[in-house]
């Protein structure tokens, strides 16, 4: 719409819309011309046919206009300024341009022409370029027009852009919340790699996509081998490169990528980090293309009269190049979006790097928290061996039988500590290990031991004391008491209510007479004193001559009620109750 507003406007046989590539070439998106002449619409100029200076000015001057190309021109004199510099004819609409532009024009078959300016945002987005067969003088009022139109059309494609971007913005945020609320708090980037390209397919066309974060490697799609990554991986480094960078071919910014330029041609590389250097880079397969150019693009320059010098192209028939190794290129909405995934991206990489501190702190803490732990309780285990060894000696008449008496109390505190560590270091049943002990003294004649009452859990600290008690009670009856005679039983009655502290009652029935103890050693020790001691409850026992009888109460601090699905409830506190003084047992 604009080359054909401008024609009207100003009667050229031809005017083009130019748009400039990154790579500073040329390609003609919009043609307004006379029906008799060549189309030129699609044709792409290389970067060579408007050099540097002569974009420097078109920057500075919104316009230039060239009325006849065969005019002699006329010297301004003096040539130099007051200061003795050359005088800046930049901005003077009548100034002469250079030889060689006009060489190139009257190869185009073009004797006047006038180039409007597109400017966005600074840069130089593109030109009007009009061309006319014969001489044409532009009037001060058409020029003025002209003027204004270029400033009206650059606002305008600024707007629409600015519409694009936005739009871009919009899509860049959305992604970058379903990234966020995809990609978990703890893990590593690459564990994720299928959901960030779940994600960014969304917004950016891409056939492959590589994460290398962390040292850690994850590819999905259409990639390079691992191999050839970590050859582009070291390029990448060494260009250093902060922002994402869009690559049309591989090949051509790193030579050994032609090896896969099948699978990846192109690359948008998304840098998230510097130290360490991360990157998650997303590959487009090769397209093999034609690009149609304004005659052949030659060597810009010549050896000339005075040396050195550009040289325009004499034919500008369209000329087809077959192009290899090249990707679709990389849009610029598409480089905004990936501006966007490198911002959300590197949030993530904190947020994952924070969490992983946060664990890593937290199993030292642990750790530190185990080892406390262990030491205090093998410190306990040794105390308690050294006290079972130096009490038992002086129950024992040999060696033989110290080791005997010391090898069963070991024993039982290793069935005690195999049930707790059974319940991950929680409370344990206590009708577990009044079996375990029946089945140790009693194992061939089962049912001499009677447990009845509901089952409780007892606490770790509890659980070890309770052991020793029932692993004496038990190996007293084995000797001497009812399970030396084949007849003999014994009953343990539980009585427990929720919140109340446990009471074991012990019954012996059926064995040999019985009298109280003419000494009392270690084991007499044990039954009476370490439940009062260490817990702080009660012992009572009563060697009366049916068999001997003993009450036990444990607070209820250290006890727990069972539910029906075997799971405890939530644990009291196992500090122990004042100690209480016992009472005869009968």
């Amino acid at each position: 719409m604009a080359t054909r507003q401008l024609r009207a406007l100003t009667t050229f046989d031809r005017v083009m819309c130019y748009r400039f590539a990154p790579d500073d070439s040329g390609i003609v998106v919009a043609e307004a011309k006379a029906p008799e002449m060549e189309p030129f619409l699609g044709l792409r100029y290389p970067a060579s046919d408007i050099p540097v200076q002569a974009r420097a000015l078109y920057r500075r001057s919104m316009q230039r206009i060239i009325s006849d190309v065969n005019d002699p021109g006329v010297p301004v004199q003096p040539a130099v300024g007051p200061e003795g510099n050359p005088l800046d004819l930049s901005l003077g609409t009548t100034r002469a341009v250079s030889p060689v532009h006009l060489e190139y024009l009257r190869n185009m078959g073009v004797a006047a022409s006038m180039s409007v300016s597109i400017m966005r945002g600074g840069r130089l987005w593109g030109l009007f370029a009009c061309h006319h067969r014969t001489p044409k003088v532009i009037s001060y009022e058409q020029r003025s027009a002209v003027e204004l139109f270029g400033e009206m059309f650059s606002l305008v494609l600024d707007q629409k852009e600015s519409e694009i971007e936005r739009g871009d913005l919009r899509v860049a945020e959305a992604l970058h919340a379903e990234l966020a609320d995809r990609l978990p708090a703890a893990g590593s980037v690459a564990g994720q790699v299928d959901a960030i390209a779940a994600t960014v397919r969304q917004a950016i066309a891409f056939d492959g996509i590589v994460c290398w974060v962390g040292g850690e490697y994850a590819a999905a799609g259409r990639t390079p081998s691992r191999e050839q990554f970590m050859a582009l991986l070291s390029f990448l480094t060494e260009t250093g490169t902060r922002r994402p960078q869009p690559i049309e071919s591989l090949a051509r910014a790193f030579p050994p990528a032609a090896d896969h330029a099948a699978e990846a041609a192109g690359a948008l590389v998304v840098p998230i980090s510097r130290l360490p250097q991360d990157y998650v880079v997303l590959f487009r397969q090769e397209i093999v293309r034609t690009v149609t150019w304004a005659g052949r693009p030659e060597k810009p320059s010549a050896n000339g009269p005075n040396g050195l010098r550009l040289s325009p192209r004499k034919s500008f028939d369209a000329w087809r190049e077959t192009v290899r190794n090249q990707s679709e290129p990389w849009s610029e909405s598409e480089v905004r979006v990936a501006e966007q995934l490198r911002v959300t991206l590197l949030e993530v990489v904190l947020r994952m790097t924070d969490a992983q501190v946060l664990q890593h702190r937290l199993m030292q803490d642990r750790q530190a928290f185990l080892i406390a732990e262990l030491n205090h309780r093998v410190r306990n285990i040794l105390n308690l061996i050294r006290g079972l060894v130096g009490q038992s000696s002086k129950g024992a008449d040999d060696v033989e039988s110290l080791a005997a008496i010391i090898g069963s109390r070991v024993h039982a505190l290793a069935r005690a500590h195999d049930q707790i560590i059974q319940h991950q270091g929680g409370p344990a049943p206590l009708r577990t290990l009044i079996e375990a002990e029946a089945d140790a003294y009693a194992g061939d004649r089962p049912g001499r031991i009677v447990v009845s009452g509901g089952d409780v859990l007892l606490s770790p600290v509890a659980y070890s004391t309770v052991s020793l008690v029932i692993h004496e009670m038990v190996t007293n009856a084995a000797k001497y008491g009812s399970l030396s005679d084949p007849g003999g039983s014994v009953d343990i009655e539980l009585e427990h209510a929720e919140g109340q502290p446990l009471t074991v009652r012990w019954r012996e029935r059926g064995g040999p007479p019985v009298a109280p103890p003419q000494r009392r050693g270690f084991g007499s020790t044990i039954t009476e004193r370490s439940i009062p001691h260490d817990l702080g409850g009660t012992a009572e026992t009563c060697y009366a001559p049916a068999g001997v009888e003993a009450v036990f109460v444990i607070p209820a601090d250290f006890v727990l009620p069972i539910d029906q699905d075997g799971a405890p409830p939530v644990a009291r506190s196992s500090r122990p109750r004042p100690r209480r003084r016992s009472t005869a047992a009968c």
